[in-house]
């Protein structure tokens, strides 16, 4: 090559960087969301590439004309976590680390069921000012933690329905309702002949609001818009014409925002992004096919449980499902060992499978079983001496084994809740003095609603105390039973064993040998005349059942007769140390992945000074852990077959040939996400470490002493909501026991269903480049830091600046998507 070749090619390539380059001076001063539920980034890309036969087009001309050419987009997109709504939106919507782990959470000690995806009875609440925000806002409000709405005060901002909706506007909900019916007489007919639609009263209001908010209101410098109209059409359908139908709608929305915005005066330094939670697992040659863990579970073989779900089976054939306000269904077992008839007050399973490819299960705590069966024993009157003293000492053996940290939790909640009832007492002084009427410009800034906010807040604080204060009683009444002054006739078992809940969540162990009730050959001594526990109870390996579902009557080539792919949950790393092999020293708990007794593998975490993570995936089988909690395995060479299948997938990063022998060593997470995102189960090592961690939120050495015992319970309430056993569905297959959706679902670690959309386009003042696809894969942690560097709210380290930080802010732990600010960190 010539030296003028050479030149000319130097050149071109600096303004074709230049192109590409991001001014410090430039800045993003308004934004306009687009929040597009379960909206794939690859299916977007699929439709853009079509072209219309008669226009030669795009069949989704403004997605190619706003975002393809005219701004930037990021292919490689995931969510980080579990891909489900409730989960998915909070990380996006805060950037930081999950807190709400799914739709529906339960409290074990309560069985307080948060259910955030019910909209119905915070519109009625809403209605009655008795609350200000949606559940999921609520919790986050509990632990401190703001989201992105917050950035922005109450007057300079407007936000749509969805589920972490931080206020709401009656007008909206007004005005489309009256906008559902036709103007006139014989189109109102025709309407309300083929059904007038509801579900998208408020959405299509809030786009009416923007439109015409956009180019008139100078002031708002954040809109954000929601539609759940994609995912629901996906769940339902499976065929490309249906969500075509939707995409071209959504087309059709980002045309009308990108000329309302390009009308107004403020276009120059206003973005338009479009974003999604999660991407959908669809396929129109396959029906997603139902398994139903309720019955497993009330089955004999599943322990006869009557489990409680947050959602009626079978919704659409129930005249019950109707009713939105039902906290908790109840579904008796017919199979129970000893519970029959008391499925009202004794629940020993919750089941969360709102999610569809993935469900968590709840068990109530084997040794609280043990209990429970021994006390119905010791009150029969037919019971030998020999029986009875036999019995009574296993009941005082288990009590005995908890009573130091039964005490302790007791301790600890009532120290605990004193603090948060001293807190209730000074806030329900401030409530008492509130006004009952607002002004128009108080209502304006949102006065009145940070009054009803503050109302709800201090009202859901008096039931949690009240709700705990009762569990801890009955646990307070357990630890003080004294076998030389045992009577099983006095009082009620409800003094003891409390109705309705979980207890401490189960160990390994207890879950491999969980009770269930009395075994055939019932109370059986052994040769010491002490009860034989082995003998006495029929027990279940919920690993074994789970993973050995087989189904008979699946015709559908390519989907497997297997249900569950595998089960995960979390170990204590103290049980695991002495097992691991030499030189390895993990610094969190790890996470175990069971694909059957031979095929399983040990996820290990280790944080260095820097905070920098690294992850090695430990090939194992045989996992087992004993009653003193010490855990075994045995550490397997690297095959085909294990959990993940990455060593198999031909989308790894990493050349076959040393494949083994890189899944062998530790890697931090960009190497983990640049080796795998493209694999079918993309970002799972992540995803699964942020769904099943501790992300803790507190650590203010400011903080009061009150304030620091709030905040442990507040902890506490979250670590009560982690369930026992996670469980994965096989592809194309879902749990959603109140409909199975034939279409499609998510809610798993395919790369399918995490792959979401996130794109971004800008006026001349914001410096977003155009025509770029950022093919370097990023996660939703990177979300909420990118829009905030753009607008100058963040420094390079992610700090917040002094008027974030005062609103509640904190460092974010994502990545800023570099090549769409341009920073060099």
């Amino acid at each position: 090559m010539t030296f003028r070749s050479k030149a000319l090619c130097v050149c071109l390539s600096l303004l074709f960087l230049a192109g590409f380059a991001h001014d410090a001076s430039s800045q993003v001063k308004r934004v306009v969301i687009v929040k597009i539920d379960g909206l794939p980034a690859h299916y977007v890309d699929r439709f853009v590439k079509q072209k219309d036969p008669v226009t030669g087009k795009s069949i989704l001309p403004w997605f190619e004309e706003v975002f393809y050419k005219g701004g930037t987009r990021v292919p490689n997109f995931y969510t980080r976590g579990m891909s489900l709504s409730g989960p998915s939106w909070g990380q996006l919507d805060s950037g930081q680390h999950l807190q709400i782990k799914g739709n529906v959470e339960y409290d074990r000690y309560t069985l307080h069921a948060y259910d955030y995806l019910n909209f119905i009875p915070y519109y009625i609440k809403y209605g009655l000012s008795k609350k200000a925000d949606m559940p999921a806002m609520e919790v986050m409000d509990q632990l401190g933690i703001p989201v992105l709405t917050d950035a922005f005060d109450y007057e300079h901002r407007y936000t749509s329905g969805q589920l972490y909706q931080r206020g709401n506007s009656w007008d909206v909900l007004a005005s489309g309702f009256v906008k559902l019916y036709p103007g006139t007489p014989s189109d109102f007919i025709d309407e309300w002949t083929i059904g007038l639609n509801f579900r998208k009263i408020t959405v299509d209001q809030a786009e009416r609001d923007i439109l015409g908010k956009v180019v008139k209101r100078q002031d708002i410098d954040y809109y954000d818009y929601f539609d759940g109209s994609f995912d629901h059409v996906s769940h339902h359908n499976n065929d490309p014409a249906s969500r075509l139908t939707t995409l071209k709608d959504l087309d059709r929305l980002i045309g009308k925002f990108w000329v309302a915005i390009q009308s107004s005066q403020r276009a120059s330094e206003t973005a338009l992004v479009l974003v999604s939670d999660h991407g959908f697992n669809s396929d129109e040659k396959v029906y997603s096919q139902g398994f139903n863990l309720v019955r497993l579970l009330g089955s004999t073989a599943g322990g006869g449980h009557h489990v409680i779900t947050k959602r009626r089976l079978m919704l659409d054939y129930s005249i019950k499902g109707i009713n939105p306000l039902v906290t908790l269904i109840k579904n008796a077992s017919e199979n129970s060992y000893y519970l029959k008839g008391e499925s009202n007050d004794y629940a020993t399973a919750l089941l969360d499978f709102d999610g569809n490819e993935r469900s968590s299960i709840h068990l109530r705590n084997s040794d609280l079983n043990m209990l429970h069966i021994l006390l119905q024993q010791l009150r029969h009157e037919d019971l030998s001496p020999e029986v009875r003293k036999a019995v009574t000492n296993a009941f005082f053996d288990i009590i005995d084994e908890h009573r130091a940290e039964w005490r302790q939790t007791v301790d600890q909640v009532n120290e605990e809740l004193g603090a948060l009832h001293r807190w209730i007492e000074v806030k329900q002084k401030i409530v008492a003095a509130q006004p009952k009427k607002f002004t128009t410009d108080e209502s304006a800034r949102g006065v009145d609603k940070e009054a009803t906010r503050l109302a709800a807040l201090t009202g859901i604080a008096v039931e949690t105390e009240a709700d705990h204060r009762k569990y801890a009683a009955t646990l307070r009444n357990l630890a003080a039973l004294r076998r030389d002054a045992f009577d099983p006739k006095k009082g009620e078992i409800a003094d003891l064993i409390a109705p309705g809940a979980m207890g401490d969540s189960n160990s390994i162990n207890q879950l491999q040998n969980y009770v269930v009730g009395l075994s055939s050959e019932g109370l059986t001594l052994n040769s010491s005349k002490r009860l034989d526990l082995d003998r006495t109870f029929a027990r279940v390996n919920y690993f074994d059942l789970l993973h050995g579902q087989r189904v008979r009557n699946n015709v559908q080539t390519g989907v497997s007769n297997r249900p569950v792919d595998f089960v995960a949950v979390r170990i204590p790393l103290e049980s695991v140390t002495d097992s691991l092999p030499a030189g390895i020293k993990p610094t969190e708990d790890p996470i175990w992945l069971f694909g059957g007794l031979e095929k399983q593998a040990v996820l290990l975490t280790s944080e260095n000074a820097d905070g920098v993570r690294s992850y090695r995936y430990l090939p194992v089988a045989r996992l087992q852990q004993d009653s003193t909690g010490k855990t075994t395995f045995q550490t397997k060479e690297w095959a085909t077959g294990f959990p993940l299948k990455y060593l198999e997938d031909d989308n790894f990063g990493v050349p076959l040939s040393v494949r083994a022998a890189w899944l062998s060593e530790w890697h931090t997470e960009l190497e983990w996400l640049d080796a795998s995102h493209k694999c079918f189960y993309s970002n799972a090592i992540i995803g699964l470490n942020e769904q099943l961690d501790r992300h803790p939120v507190f650590g203010n050495d400011d903080a009061s002493a009150d304030d620091k015992l709030i905040q442990r319970f507040r902890q506490r309430q979250r670590h009560l909501t982690e369930a026992d056993l996670l469980i994965l569905a096989n592809d194309h297959w879902n749990f959603d026991v109140r409909g199975f959706n034939p279409g499609g679902n998510h809610g798993s670690f395919f790369r399918i269903s995490t792959n979401s959309t996130f794109m971004i386009a800008g006026g001349a003042s914001t410096g977003i480049p155009r025509g770029l696809a950022v093919e370097r894969p990023y996660d939703s942690l990177s979300f909420m830091p990118t829009l905030l560097k753009l607008m100058g709210k963040i420094d390079d380290d992610n700090q917040p600046n002094d008027e974030m930080r005062q609103r509640g802010f904190r460092r974010f732990p994502g990545r800023v998507v570099k090549e769409i600010t341009g920073s060099s960190k």
